[in-house]
């Protein structure tokens, strides 16, 4: 049970770091002087930002969840796709509560993220789970 816990915390840090380290690339977005969290500026960012700085989000996020659900599948024991899926389920509530509280999300980019975030997550534990299959069907060759 701890064990899954952190797969899943670690999984959502790795994700959430490479989310928000991409938006914050381009100082367009948000400028490198600012200081604080980029929270504090999502607002005024989610009214005025360009279709590029949408899909570079969900570029990111697609990163990101895939990072994430591979962080938490080589931790898990087993079921590594229901733990990497819960991370994506979790990213997407997280994106669903943005949208309803940062207004001016385009309705391409609400509609794209449901595609993003669970399937991304489940490619990371589906890479994992190919690997170490791989891995033991080349260990038991060799013996």
């Amino acid at each position: 049970m701890i064990r899954n816990t952190i797969a899943v915390i670690s999984g959502l840090l790795v994700a959430i770091t490479i989310i928000t380290l991409s938006v914050m690339i381009n100082s367009y977005w948000i400028p490198y002087n600012y200081k604080g969290l980029p929270i504090e500026y999502w607002r005024s960012i989610v009214r005025t930002a360009k279709g590029e700085f949408f899909i570079a989000l969900l570029i990111s996020s697609g990163i990101g969840s895939l990072l994430g659900g591979i962080v938490c599948a080589l931790l898990v024991k087993t079921a590594k796709t229901a733990y990497a899926m819960l991370i994506g389920f979790i990213l997407l509530i997280t994106a669903i509560i943005s949208v309803f509280t940062f207004k001016g999300h385009p309705t391409w980019y609400i509609i794209s993220m449901f595609f993003i975030f669970f399937p991304f997550s489940w490619l990371g534990a589906k890479i994992v789970e190919w690997l170490q299959n791989k891995k033991i069907i080349n260990s038991q060759k060799s013996n």
